[in-house]
């Protein structure tokens, strides 16, 4: 294609949170607490009539800790990962030939992901995500590279395999 196309990007704590609470309910520890959530309220409004009144309070207690146990835990993890160097300034992105560079103010050299080794690209509500891995992403907010968004899309379809992308 011959044309690089560069762009910067500032993740915030939201996006950070955000992406995680995805991965987290999509993977199976989220869909199991969100089914082990609706089981006991089931079951309590089920067996509500003859239920002492400790279980009448205790399996509604249990239900909410299952339902915000990730998203407290997320939240605290977020506040802690978003403290460090690399999200203090914009990340920049890079499209080569070669493959993905990425730098940052708070790293020397800039990391290079070769096209053949992403495992995905997908788009998720206002986010452009460049899956490394099946769990590590690179996040970048469409909102922050609008403007060449097409172009952006445009290099990567024409270096990355067909089945990788995942774009609405």
């Amino acid at each position: 294609m011959g044309q690089n196309i560069k762009f910067s990007v500032k993740i915030t704590e939201d996006d950070l949170f955000r992406f995680n609470l995805h991965h987290s309910y999509t993977s199976s520890q989220g869909i199991l607490s969100v089914v082990l959530f609706v089981l006991l309220i089931v079951i309590w409004i089920l067996r509500f009539a003859v239920l002492s009144p400790l279980y009448r309070v205790f399996y509604p207690l249990i239900a909410v800790i299952f339902l915000l146990y990730i998203p407290l835990t997320l939240k605290a993890r977020v506040k802690v990962q978003i403290k460090q160097e690399v999200f203090y300034y914009p990340i920049t992105y890079e499209l080569k030939d070669e493959g993905l560079w990425i730098s940052s103010p708070s790293s020397e050299e800039p990391a290079v992901l070769p096209w053949e080794y992403i495992y995905k690209v997908s788009t998720w509500k206002g986010y452009l995500l460049i899956y490394s891995n099946r769990v590590n992403a690179y996040i970048i907010p469409i909102a922050d590279i609008l403007s060449d968004y097409d172009n952006i899309v445009a290099f990567m379809k024409s270096h990355i395999e067909d089945y990788k992308i995942q774009i609405k």
